[in-house]
């Protein structure tokens, strides 16, 4: 296999980072080498975070180049464009339109992007890019804090990189009695992904 770039994108607190911990684990489980690596921004609450997770059968650094990611898993829409120069053309692109307003948002010094401008620079470098309610899905199943694993569900399923078995492994390991509503919440998002692979 060759290597697979994986670039999360979230602000402090949404999970990015226990995201890239449940990727790695998996991947290790699967049989893989996996590498990680992140940028943090000023605030551990608030801040950008990016987090990178390279996987292959022998990955010797975490962080990749722009140009270079597979995939995008991103959080926050302004986030989302921020990490958007490090994929690739081909890319696939998970963006959950939640809108996490900054101080200079807040202050009106600048304005938030909209939705249909934030999609339109990533829909300009990515032919591959899907829209995840994750937050909205995830609350709905009683467990906002497992956006992030509804969004893991719908890549693994998309892409088939990380048994799913492997990825629930995974979560037990790094959430541990925690993870039990987080599962149901990753399975509603493989069988999300499920139905956008019949869609094609």
């Amino acid at each position: 296999m060759n290597e697979q770039n994986i670039l999360i994108a979230s602000v402090g607190g949404q999970g990015g980072l226990t995201l890239s911990k449940i990727m790695a684990n998996a991947a290790v489980r699967a049989g893989f080498s996996v590498r990680t690596g992140e940028t943090l921004g000023m605030a551990q609450r608030g801040g950008s975070v990016q987090s990178f997770v390279r996987i292959g059968q022998e990955v010797r650094s975490p962080l990749f180049s722009q140009g270079t990611a597979d995939a995008l898993l991103a959080f926050e829409g302004v986030e989302a464009v921020r990490s958007s120069p490090y994929i690739k053309k081909d890319a696939l692109v998970l963006v959950d339109p939640v809108v996490k307003q900054s101080i200079t948002t807040l202050t009106k010094k600048e304005k938030y992007p909209s939705q249909e401008e934030l999609l339109s620079v990533l829909r300009a470098r990515s032919c591959n890019v899907h829209v995840v309610e994750a937050l909205k899905e995830a609350t709905s199943l009683d467990s906002p804090k497992s956006a992030n694993l509804y969004m893991l569900g719908m890549f693994c399923s998309l892409t088939g990189l990380l048994p799913s078995e492997a990825v629930e492994r995974a979560i037990d390991d790094v959430l541990g009695k925690r993870g039990q509503l987080a599962l149901e919440v990753f399975r509603s998002g493989i069988a999300r992904g499920a139905s956008i692979r019949r869609d094609r």
